[in-house]
Formats: structure tokens, C-alpha cells, sequence
């Protein structure tokens, strides 16, 4: 279902994807370039659902191929280059998806674009516009920080990982967000880093991902299914694991920022990556 009721701003229902469409050109808004997208995103993802085995295989086990649809080969650049080994293409499928609507768009004139997938981000910036992306400390929940956006600063994509999601996370942060050149690489190092907030505690709540969904792509991949109250020194931990692998992808320019939320507490790369509104 597309839906167009807001001015400017185009909503997508189809299958598991919600999306979001948001294009403007130095005019104003453009809603039919912005429905336009919708059912170029449709058409994204009904091209994907033939490759659904390959995208959900492990990333040692992926055959050598050519003629994979731009979709399919962005996402696997996206987890490959995130250097997380455990992740398979579908740890980059939001962000990619949305990445590829932007673009679109952003190449038929559109110079200020946002298109959030399911809270996966991809943002195309021109010229002098601007935005503001609000950040939660948790899924689901309202913005208590915010992240403006210029073209000049390079970040074409915001992802968030964590509990409460769409997809299975192995940590328990409550939101690992990313921001990076493209979405989809975002979205890959977002669940990544949200995986590595795990902490072995009494708290935390696990099973086989199979257990849960027995579609999953991660079988045999321990997910974390509820947290409870935790002690200070454990959350610390858990955000000091966390923390130390964003570093490193923030000093190899992998990722521009990111900031790890686990139970009321936040750590950040760099230090004034997202502010408090």
C-alpha cells in the first residue's frame, strides 16, 4: 500500500518492508517522484525475494556471481566491508533497499532525500539543504537526541540496531546507531556493534535464533530474548566492548559516528557525535 496523504512525504506498506519517502528539489517537495520511488523500492525488494537463499547465507558460503542484482551485491559490500565475519547479506537489507530508493530519486533531481526503511536511514544531501535525524535510546521510543545532517559532512546513511527491533540482535543494547557514507554499510556496523554489547549475565535471556524463527538466516546464533535489570559495572562492560570496536571503525573511516544505548546509559564516537535536545 502506498499512501500520500501527508503533502510531501510518501508511506510504504509491502510485505515486510515500511518505508518512508521523503524528496524534495530546490522548489519544494516532489510527491510524485516521491510515489515513484515507492514502487521503485517495491520493485527492489520483489527482485531480492528471488535471491531470499543467498542473502541469508553466510558470508563464507557465498558463491561467486556477477549477475546478482544491484540490491543483493550492495548488501554483501555492506557486511563484508563492516569486517564482522558472523554477519550474513540480510544484516544489510534496510539499509540497502533504502540506499537504492535514494538514489533513485537523488538522480532524477531530487536534492534533498529521506527515505527511512524501518528506522534505517539513507539520507542524499545537495548544495546548502539540511536535516535533523532524531535519535532514541531505545526502539520504539522518542527522540531524546538529535544528529543534524549537511551535505558537506558525508553521511548518506543512519542505521539502528538493538532489543525490540525488527530483527534478532545478540547484545543488549537497547539502540546502536551508526551513521555512515551510505545506509547500507550503516545498517551492517549498526548490528554489529549492538551484537557486541553482549555480556554474559544471570539478566540476560537467550536462545537459539532457530528457536525463535525458524526462518532465521543466523541458525545456530545465540540471540538475546529479554534483559532485566543489570548492575552498573555489567552495563559499563558491556558498552567498554561496544565502544572499542566503534573506535575502530571510526578510525579507519569505516563509520562516521555512532552512539551505543544500553539501560539509561549512552557512550559515543566521537564525543559530540549526537547532542540532547
Amino acid at each position: 500500500m502506498i499512501d500520500n496523504s501527508k503533502p510531501g512525504i510518501v508511506r510504504l506498506d509491502y510485505g515486510p518492508m515500511q518505508m518512508t519517502i521523503s524528496a524534495e528539489d530546490d522548489w519544494g517537495p516532489m510527491p510524485q517522484r516521491a510515489r515513484d520511488a515507492a514502487q521503485h523500492a517495491m520493485e527492489i525488494l520483489s527482485e531480492l525475494a528471488s535471491y531470499k537463499v543467498i542473502a541469508a547465507s553466510p558470508q563464507q558460503e557465498l558463491p561467486a556471481s556477477e549477475n546478482w542484482p544491484a540490491v543483493l551485491r550492495q548488501m554483501i559490500d555492506a557486511v563484508t566491508g563492516s569486517g564482522d565475519r558472523t554477519l550474513t547479506p540480510m544484516a544489510a537489507v534496510a539499509g540497502s533497499i533504502a540506499d537504492l530508493t535514494a538514489d533513485w530519486l537523488h538522480a532524477r533531481g531530487a536534492t534533498k532525500v529521506l527515505v527511512n526503511n524501518g528506522g534505517d536511514i539513507a539520507v542524499r544531501l545537495t548544495g546548502s539543504q539540511t536535516t535533523t535525524v532524531g535519535v532514541a535510546p531505545a526502539i520504539g521510543h522518542n527522540p531524546t537526541h538529535a544528529l543534524v545532517l549537511a551535505a558537506d559532512n558525508n553521511i548518506g546513511g543512519i542505521a539502528t540496531s538493538g532489543l525490540g527491533g525488527r530483527s534478532f540482535t545478540k547484545g543488549i543494547a537497547s539502540a546502536a546507531v551508526v551513521a555512515a557514507a551510505r545506509a547500507s554499510l550503516a545498517d551492517a556496523c549498526a548490528t554489529s556493534l549492538g551484537n557486541a554489547t553482549y555480556i554474559d549475565h544471570p539478566a540476560v535471556k537467550v536462545k537459539l535464533a532457530e528457536q525463535l524463527d525458524p526462518n532465521t538466516d543466523i541458525r545456530g546464533h545465540k540471540v538475546v530474548e529479554e534483559v532485566g535489570l543489570l548492575p552498573t559495572h555489567v552495563v559499563e562492560q558491556a558498552l567498554h566492548n561496544s565502544w572499542t570496536q566503534a573506535v575502530q571503525l571510526y578510525k579507519t573511516g569505516l563509520i562516521k559516528g555512532a552512539a551505543i544505548f544500553v539501560q539509561q546509559r549512552v557512550v559515543m564516537i566521537p564525543e559530540n557525535f549526537i547532542t540532547e535536545i
